[in-house]
């Protein structure tokens, strides 16, 4: 009877699988090699092949067809892993033969000790600032930090839940949120330094992503402030004067522009100077007839004017 490898088995392998394979920002070395292993695992246990990289997942060598398949999806995952390291570390893994071997290996090579990457962590999450960059953009910075370190952190587990137990893990949870907005605050620009004694003045203190949609709403309202803030900054600019005064280039007095002013536009009917100006527009207007029917290829005859009426 011929064995047959069901799609739920972890032997089975879909033909798309060889380039279907999700996309991982390349190990480098010591600096990123603990989230590149977690993108590793996630991407091998959405096809159920992490099992194969743990060793929990052995060959079956009492089935012909079971240990071809383990052999296939075992060299899949081993070109899986090459195309997600860099060229030098490639080399030194490209005549291993076992995926488990492989991964053994990465993690002797780049995996450091729990408490020197636990030093690391809290060095970072201290020195981390904000440094002018949004208010989401630093929060994901610390977020990245904090997640990696509770991974680092490993408690026992609790068999049996009691109500001072719950009550212990309910007070174990609410310091460890405040320790975590104490860091994040600690790291804002001081431009913020109003919002930061208004959140630390709020009882019940608010949790770190509350903290930080507050932040992102005043981050807003300053963009939008700002931009208003340079529009007047513009027109006081724009008004070549001191102290926001108006000022007409064309008769160089204050108190409206070029555009408005009367000798540009002309006075209006009943001020003195408007019957001037009309004179000097009827004086003008013989020269300017006289003008253009002397102009070349404008020259009209009153017979051709009688005719064309």
């Amino acid at each position: 009877m011929t064995t047959k490898i069901e799609t739920t088995s972890p032997l089975y392998l879909h033909p798309s699988d060889a380039n279907n394979f999700l996309p991982i920002e390349k190990l480098q070395g010591t600096g990123n090699y603990r989230p590149w292993k977690r993108s590793m695992e996630i991407a091998l246990a959405s096809k159920r092949k992490l099992g194969f990289v743990t060793g929990v997942v052995k060959k079956d060598t009492s089935d012909a067809v079971k240990g071809e398949a383990w052999e296939t999806c075992n060299s899949m995952i081993i070109s899986w892993i090459l195309s997600s390291v860099t060229d030098p570390i490639r080399k030194s893994i490209m005549f291993v033969n076992s995926a488990h071997t492989i991964w053994n290996q990465l993690e002797r090579r780049f995996s450091l000790t729990n408490g020197s990457r636990k030093y690391k962590l809290n060095k970072q999450v201290y020195e981390t600032k904000q440094q002018n960059k949004p208010i989401s953009e630093y929060y994901t910075m610390m977020k990245a930090c904090w997640e990696e370190l509770e991974t680092l952190n490993t408690l026992p587990p609790i068999t049996t839940m009691t109500a001072e137990l719950s009550a212990f893990i309910e007070a174990l949870d609410r310091q460890r949120e405040e320790l975590k907005l104490f860091q994040f605050l600690n790291g804002l620009d001081e431009m913020y330094g109003a919002q930061r004694s208004q959140l630390l003045m709020m009882s019940p203190l608010p949790s770190v992503e509350g903290a930080c949609a507050n932040l992102e709403q005043e981050e807003s309202q300053r963009d939008v402030l700002g931009g208003v803030k340079q529009e007047m900054e513009g027109l006081a600019m724009y008004s070549k004067g001191t102290g926001g005064v108006l000022m007409c280039s064309a008769c160089n007095k204050t108190g409206h522009t070029r555009e408005k002013c009367w000798t540009v536009v002309g006075y209006p009917p009943g001020h003195p100077r408007n019957k001037f100006q009309q004179s000097q527009k009827q004086k003008w207007k013989p020269n300017a007839q006289k003008w253009s029917k002397h102009r070349p290829g404008n020259q009209m005859t009153a017979a051709n004017a009688t005719t064309s009426s």
